[in-house]
């Protein structure tokens, strides 16, 4: 007998489950031509209790795993998918205190992951350290790659480190890299990125494998200054329970080299989603008494690709602070990993922009004061002339274009005025419109 299938996804995305068992199996995108096996699970770490041969426990500061346990879904765990015309779903209860959606959204190439953790149970006296991993058949070799503050990924080789010998004293904790933007791993033909919602832990423990790490309730103090364990709770009514955490993160297999226009564009869209803005309305009063629709820019301009605003703030003096980034690494992507460009004039229509001074990243001196006073050290074994690295230029007073290698990241105060109104845009009586 076959086993029964169910597949989920309305465009070029379809991930399918198998209804006996409960689990992801594939991932299908008909555009890229993508089809890898892909599983989900979980798993839980005991942590060290700091009374065998190590006296280190596992606590807030510290990951000391022992042991690590799968975690099996008890009894039947059926699969309960929804369909509609913007998204399917597919819901599934792993055990009584974990809980799973996997969303497929119509138009994106990409799955969404909302997980349920807890309370994590310790009537066993044993503290836990729960991970979700997603598995897939890549060859990857050790090697996996982690962001740095949500900017550059650096890439890790599990138990190796470029500068010194590692001793491997813990394999897993001594894998694990903290998680601000996403994590992927790659080999020949593909690579498997992951993006989260928040800071967490990860490694590749395995090849082929991303883990991640989602929920800790810990029973013994790390001594490392809290003197407490890690076991947080919340009482009601005289009873009180461990911490039920809620999360996303999102994955996506590309071809090889294709990974990083997604792992930058929806990074961006995790970390700055739309703020929607409501307002009760009496009749058609709030629409014609206030402007519906507004944009800060040229209508007709937006912001590069591979370009970010990080800051826009009016400071005390009428001044305004203004910060872009490059979202992208050199050789990152073969389109923009390049030099890109800002129009100040567009980013400030009907605004005259009087003066332009770029400023130290944090705004607190002038770059080209800062840049006078910065200390040249001489490395041991560095070479006589260090290669220069890609910088924008400065900005011309006349064109008012702000350039941006990749990863760069340049700082401006800008002194800006309204421009006169033209003759057409004055009322017939001569004053200007309020």
């Amino acid at each position: 007998m076959e086993p029964s299938t169910v597949e989920v996804g309305q465009g070029n995305l379809r991930l399918t489950f198998s209804a006996d068992v409960g689990k992801m199996t594939h991932y299908t995108n008909s555009r890229s031509l993508v089809k890898e096996p892909v599983q989900l699970s979980y798993s839980f770490y005991t942590g060290n209790d700091g009374s065998d041969k190590d006296p280190q426990a596992s606590g807030a500061y510290i990951f000391r795993p022992n042991r690590t346990f799968v975690i099996k879904p008890e009894g039947e765990s059926p699969l309960t998918v929804m369909r509609g015309p913007l998204l399917d779903e597919v819901h599934q209860r792993i055990n009584p205190w974990i809980y799973q959606v996997t969303r497929l959204y119509k138009g994106k190439e990409h799955a969404e992951v909302e997980f349920a953790v807890g309370p994590i149970p310790i009537d066993d006296g044993i503290g836990k350290e729960v991970a979700t991993q997603i598995t897939t058949t890549m060859a990857t070799n050790k090697t996996f790659y982690t962001d740095s503050n949500g900017r550059d990924f650096i890439k890790r080789i599990r138990d190796y480190r470029t500068d010194w010998d590692l001793k491997v004293n813990q394999p897993v904790a001594g894998n694990y890299y903290p998680i601000n933007l996403g994590i992927y791993i790659q080999d020949d033909k593909t690579e498997l990125s992951v993006l989260v919602d928040r800071s967490v832990g990860g490694s590749s423990i395995a090849d082929g494998q991303i883990e991640l790490m989602l929920h800790r309730r810990l029973l013994h103090d790390d001594s490392k200054g809290v003197a407490e364990a890690l076991n947080e709770t919340v009482c009601l009514h005289d009873k009180c329970t461990g911490l039920t955490i809620q999360g996303k993160f999102y994955f996506r297999i590309d071809p090889l080299g294709e990974g990083a226009k997604w792992r930058r564009s929806a990074g961006q869209e995790i970390y700055s989603p739309f703020l929607l803005a409501f307002t009760e309305e009496d009749g058609d009063n709030w629409m014609s008494s206030h402007v519906p629709t507004f944009s800060g820019i040229d209508p007709s301009y937006s912001l590069p690709d591979n370009v970010a605003l990080i800051t826009l703030q009016e400071l005390d003096d009428g001044k305004v602070l203004l910060r872009l980034a490059h979202l992208y690494e050199i050789g990152e992507d073969k389109d923009l990993s390049v030099m890109s460009s800002v129009e100040l004039k567009k980013l400030f229509p009907g605004k005259k922009i009087s003066k332009v001074t770029e400023m130290s990243l944090s705004a607190n001196q002038e770059r080209e004061e800062m840049e006078q006073k910065r200390l040249v050290w001489k490395v041991e074994g560095s070479p006589e002339k260090e290669p220069e690295l890609a910088r924008g230029r400065p900005v011309n007073p006349t064109n008012l274009v702000v350039e941006l290698a990749p990863m760069e990241i340049r700082t401006f105060v800008i002194e800006i005025g309204s421009l006169p109104l033209r003759k057409s845009q004055m009322p017939e009586d001569g004053r200007y419109a309020a």
